[in-house]
């Protein structure tokens, strides 16, 4: 497939987006959305309504959901935005395979062997740079991720490293290289097992729950 189908109510194609080499994709086993999509908050801009996505060949897409601009031999022109090779690590495939997330604006990434990264939405455009990035580095498959806040206040980006043993962090959505906390700075206290493959940690009542392979963890304010 490596196409972004859009179906109606009915279950009726509507609109889609396929990329120039959707070919080399297919045959290299480059999944297009490895990391699923995400659907954007109104941007100012031409296009007002995006969806961005990124897969393991190691580019960024982001497409406008009223005019998905179907299939291109020539280029990705058809696309709003394209940002190739922004994500090249990885041995065998490298590219993006967890969902991005957002908030205030910004679209979270982190792809293998690689920093968490932050990009900053300009008039409905995403920088050709990260904004910020981690100092620590993910490695396979990187980081998953979800965020907690206040409505636009108090956010906190959480992601878990699947290392063994696992660790949970949590870095500050405004400049992600500003890490808050980690699993592992209270020695043995917070400490997880090996992490289950692409667990989202879960934010509840105040609380961070994290999967692993052995446990379930809650990770909270102590009395």
């Amino acid at each position: 497939g490596d196409s972004i189908v859009k179906l109606s109510s009915a279950g009726a194609v509507a609109d889609y987006f396929t990329p120039y080499d959707q070919l080399a994709l297919d045959q290299g086993n480059l999944d297009l959305c490895a990391g699923g999509v995400i659907l954007l908050p109104d941007q100012p801009g031409l296009h007002q309504h995006l969806m961005l996505a990124s897969g393991k060949n190691e580019t960024v897409y982001l497409v406008d959901r009223d005019n998905m601009g179907h299939f291109n031999a020539g280029g990705n022109t058809n696309a709003v935005q394209t940002l190739p090779n922004i994500f090249p690590n990885g041995v065998t495939e490298p590219g993006n395979y967890s969902n991005p997330v957002y908030f205030n604006g910004t679209v979270y990434f982190s792809p293998v062997e690689d920093t968490l990264q932050a990009f900053q939405l300009t008039n409905g455009l995403l920088p050709t740079t990260p904004t910020s990035q981690s100092a620590v580095t993910f490695g396979y498959p990187g980081g998953t991720m979800a965020i907690s806040a206040n409505g636009a206040n108090n956010g906190i980006l959480w992601a878990i490293q699947r290392t063994t043993p696992g660790v949970l962090r949590a870095f500050d959505p405004a400049n992600v290289a500003n890490e808050l906390y980690d699993s592992q700075q209270a020695g043995t206290r917070d400490t997880l097992d090996t992490t289950a493959k692409f667990t989202v940690p879960l934010v509840a009542n105040g609380k961070v729950f994290v999967v692993s392979v052995s446990q379930l963890t809650a990770f909270g304010l102590l009395p």
